[in-house]
């Protein structure tokens, strides 16, 4: 008898002994890669599973911090007028 491809969300959390919900939450972490049929129901590829079972899939690569700037402040250390034609205050 053949392997099937792909599992549910059931299957998943009856082989781990964990609840569906709990499969379904680690689906929507990334921690299991699925694929969404519809709306309410995922599959997993039985490959990435057994990749997962004993702990080879890795977390997603993060995008790396170094070389970010800081958004440009727009206004900053300009005069606006105050009502009245009072003294100006700067922006801090």
């Amino acid at each position: 008898m053949q392997k099937k491809q792909f599992l549910s969300p059931a299957e998943i959390a009856q082989e781990l002994s964990v609840s569906s919900t709990a499969v379904l939450r680690m689906i929507h972490t990334g921690k299991i890669p699925a694929i969404r049929v519809s709306d309410r129901i995922y599959r997993i590829p039985r490959a990435s599973f057994e990749m997962y079972k004993p702990g080879m899939l890795r977390a997603p690569d993060l995008a790396p911090m170094g070389g970010v700037r800081p958004r440009p402040q727009l206004g900053r250390g300009e005069s606006l007028p105050r009502a009245g034609g009072l003294a100006a205050t700067r922006v801090r």
